[in-house]
This record gives structure tokens, C-alpha cells and sequence, in this order.
């Protein structure tokens, strides 16, 4: 019987070098993937962020209508009322 010995290290460090080669191009992959990934969050996060700025503006926006609105309605009611009394200044 020969010493088949060698013949299997030679072996197993030809499949530990292709595992090796294997698990590089794995990582590789992954770091690919991981940054294609973090791009399109981070467009993500920047249409997020435009929505919001969206939001705080019509809300704002709201608040101002509201408020003019009070005012206009205050100042209609007292136009009401100066009008009412020149006039009844005027009838005395």
C-alpha cells in the first residue's frame, strides 16, 4: 500500500484554498450588496425628509389660515360695530 499521505494534504490545501477564495468573494458580495442597500436607504431618508419638511410647511401654512381667519373676523365685527354706532351717533 502507498502512502496516499501527501496526495490528501495536497488535497486539502487546494479545497482550504478554494473555500478561502470562496469566503473572499462571499464577503465581497456582501459589502455589494450592504452598500447598494445603504444607497437607497439614504434616498430614502432624503425623500423622507422632504416629506416631513412638506408637513411642518402645510401645518404651518394651516395655522396661518386659521389665525388670519380669526382676524378678519375680529375686524369685520368691529367694522360691524363702528358702522352701528355712527350710525346711531348719526339718528340722535
Amino acid at each position: 500500500m502507498r502512502d496516499i499521505r501527501a496526495d490528501l494534504q495536497d488535497r486539502a490545501h487546494s479545497v482550504a484554498h478554494q473555500m478561502s477564495t470562496e469566503d473572499a468573494r462571499f464577503e465581497n458580495l456582501v459589502s455589494q450588496l450592504r452598500a447598494e442597500q445603504d444607497s437607497k436607504l439614504e434616498h430614502l431618508r432624503a425623500q423622507l425628509r422632504l416629506a416631513n419638511k412638506l408637513l411642518e410647511f402645510t401645518v404651518w401654512q394651516d395655522k396661518v389660515r386659521a389665525d388670519l381667519a380669526t382676524r378678519i373676523a375680529v375686524a369685520e365685527a368691529a367694522e360691524n360695530l363702528i358702522k352701528k354706532s355712527v350710525g346711531t351717533a348719526a339718528s340722535s
